[in-house]
């Protein structure tokens, strides 16, 4: 199942026994409001020229006094970006509170002299300091947001229908009333739909109320963050959502937990329909945000919107604006797993103190499963505390003071070359690895033609009769770690066609995932040593696990690389791809080209690949010295 729409807020589940505990849950999580570092810092005398500065860069619902300055950042994508751009010397004596939906969400203090950290204060901390007072410049109270965005979804592999679309506009009116409010509503218009009405989506033809609600934040001091929604919801829900979060040791644990009491509703040409609210529905969950990368690790346990009871485990990591998640569900008697994608959405800095603004939605995401049963699946809609907290804590404005300095002008270091990606998907030659991989948040997609004479296929198939087309994405997940995805097509088999004759799949799809370690980084003229699985997760048809060595040299301007290594078959699989050892040579006469001759366990390759500039390459290869292999890649630094 593969899903486009704007990002959701993360919304999850809660084991029945704990949703009769909900009501409490707020209470329950107060925790001891230990003093937070920073809380007694004592505010200088206020330069003058703050609050200006505040206004010209564009924030609102700003309010300035001998404690501190208080402001709303709806301009740009993270706290740092606007604290970068007031003075320096004001950041460094002042507190600093940031306000959202005209609420005083946390408060900054910088440590000491240093101006590029911050400890992070909140409303539920017992040492939580007094706002500035009195009436706020460029308020968004008077401001109303439209904003417009597609709606759209996939799902593929069905025997009948093997790619089934789903394409929706949604256009959406927001306005702020009052502190901690929004109200909001929205119109959807159906484009195009595969999908038939069912049961629980009987109107998704026509055009009909989106999500329209009416949302209130408000702190309880020195306890939590409570929120209220009513109104309609996603997936033809509606009725009234609880919610309550505590944030713990700078927000770097937050405690989250939400009641949902929905009923059915449908906007038919024949009249609206609607069940009483009987459902209950909800989550109890725990995130915690590790202080040296931009990432966090959440569990969560619930009732879904289907009725079916459940646990997730989510990892995210952020690279700038950039979300990649991978979860694994367990509900219904079913195990899914999945990948979720948050693209920012374009313009980065976004106009402000205006009363009506037209704006595109901020993030698109893109998610896959590997199920795409209904199971799992959050009430969407409610208001979100882990929303409305994000990036207000300790660990995300740590891993992200390169925006301060960005901010106020600090150059940029050169960056180095983005590895090559193999036909694997993942860095190395044409079809082995490389002992290294992609940094942080490097990154590769492309596709890849393999001819038939050395393509691989399933159901008994072997080669010589039908071709593979690989579509892949590497990524530098985290230091010395890379991790793959790969689709491979056949084009031309009939899957499951000796099952149902009828069958319309006219091409077999293969899904693999893939990860590698870095034990030792290879440096000039020094060995580098690393550890991957090829197909660690799917069918394992390309499967190849393997330890690979290599030294990379540069002589005047000529560059080359030389790998050795030894696949084994330490895992089961259907098929080992690499198996034994192999080596391969690459030589770079000039930055933009690279030539690759290796042996891959089976036969000998050659290799050439081309840089065409703007993070495109093309790659060719002749398989065996004989059968031609083209592909292209587009590499990128998030």
């Amino acid at each position: 199942m593969i899903n486009f729409a704007p990002l959701p807020g993360t919304h999850l589940v809660i084991h029945p026994l704990i949703l009769r505990l909900l009501p409490a849950l707020a209470l329950l999580i107060t925790a001891a409001g230990l003093p937070a570092a920073g809380a007694n810092a004592q505010p200088g005398v206020p330069p003058r020229d703050l609050l200006p500065a505040a206004l010209e860069a564009g924030l609102e619902n700003v309010t300035a006094d001998s404690t501190g300055l208080a402001y709303e950042n709806r301009r740009y994508r993270h706290p740092l970006d606007a604290i970068g751009r007031l003075p320096v010397e004001s950041v460094g004596r002042r507190r600093l509170f940031e306000r959202r939906l005209g609420l005083t969400s946390a408060a900054f203090v910088a440590r000491d002299s240093d101006v590029t950290r911050f400890d992070v204060l909140y409303p539920s901390d017992r040492h939580f300091p007094r706002a500035p007072r009195g009436r706020m410049r460029a308020s968004t109270h008077r401001s109303l947001d439209f904003i417009a965005g597609p709606l759209i979804s996939y799902e593929v592999g069905r025997l009948t229908d093997p790619l089934q679309m789903m394409f929706q506009m949604e256009a959406r009116a927001e306005i702020n009333p009052w502190a901690g409010a929004l109200l909001a509503g929205s119109v959807v218009f159906p484009v195009y739909n595969d999908f038939s009405e069912s049961d629980d989506h009987p109107d998704v033809n026509e055009v009909r109320p989106g999500i329209a609600t009416l949302e209130q934040y408000a702190w309880i001091p020195k306890v939590a963050l409570a929120s209220a929604t009513a109104g309609i919801f996603a997936d033809n829900r509606y009725g009234v959502s609880f919610g309550a979060a505590r944030p713990l040791a700078q927000g770097a644990v937050l405690l989250d937990s939400q009641v949902d009491y929905t009923g059915f509703i449908a906007f038919n040409t024949d009249g609206i329909k609607r069940t009483d609210p009987e459902d209950l529905t909800g989550f109890g969950g725990i995130t915690w945000r590790p202080p040296w990368r931009d990432m966090s690790l959440r569990l969560r346990g619930g009732r879904f919107v289907y009725g079916d009871d459940g646990a997730e485990v989510q990892f995210l990591r952020s690279f700038g604006d950039f979300d990649i998640a991978f979860f694994a569900i367990r509900a219904g008697g079913l195990d899914v797993e999945g990948v979720r994608l948050g693209f920012p959405i374009p313009p980065l800095t976004r106009p402000t103190q205006s009363p009506v603004r037209a704006l595109p939605i901020q993030k698109f995401s893109l998610s896959y499963r590997t199920d795409a049963t209904p199971v799992g699946a959050y009430l969407y809609g409610p208001a979100s505390r882990e929303t409305f907290l994000r990036q207000l804590d300790g660990p995300s404005l740590a891993t992200n003071r390169y925006r301060l300095e960005r901010a106020r002008g600090a150059p940029k270091s050169a960056p180095s070359p983005i590895p090559r990606v193999s036909n694997a998907g993942m860095t190395g030659f044409i079809n082995t690895p490389w002992a290294g991989g992609m940094g942080e948040g490097e990154m590769e997609i492309g596709y890849v033609k393999v001819p038939k004479k050395w393509a691989y296929s399933s159901m008994g198939v072997e080669r010589g009769v039908y071709s593979n087309e690989i579509y892949y994405g590497s990524l530098g997940l985290l230091p010395r770690t890379e991790i793959g995805l790969r689709f491979t097509r056949t084009p031309g088999l009939k899957t499951f066609g000796n099952i149902d004759p009828d069958s319309r799949l006219t091409t077999d799809t293969d899904h693999m995932a893939s990860i590698r370690f870095t034990v030792f980084e290879p440096k000039d003229r020094v060995p580098g040593v690393a550890l991957g699985v090829e197909d660690v997760e799917g069918t394992r048809r390309h499967h190849a696990s393997y330890v690979v060595f290599g030294v990379p040299s540069q002589i005047f301007s000529v560059q080359s690389r030389f790998s050795l290594g030894y696949a084994s078959r330490v895992f089961a699989a259907s098929r080992h791809v690499l198996d034994g050892a192999f080596g391969a040579i690459e030589v770079s006469p000039w930055r933009v080209v690279a030539t690759q001759v290796e042996y891959d366990t089976e036969k000998w390759n050659v290799g050439l690949g081309v840089d065409l500039g703007f993070g495109l390459r093309l790659r060719a290869a002749a398989l065996n010295f004989e059968s031609l292999s083209a592909g292209v890649g587009w590499c990128h630094r998030l």
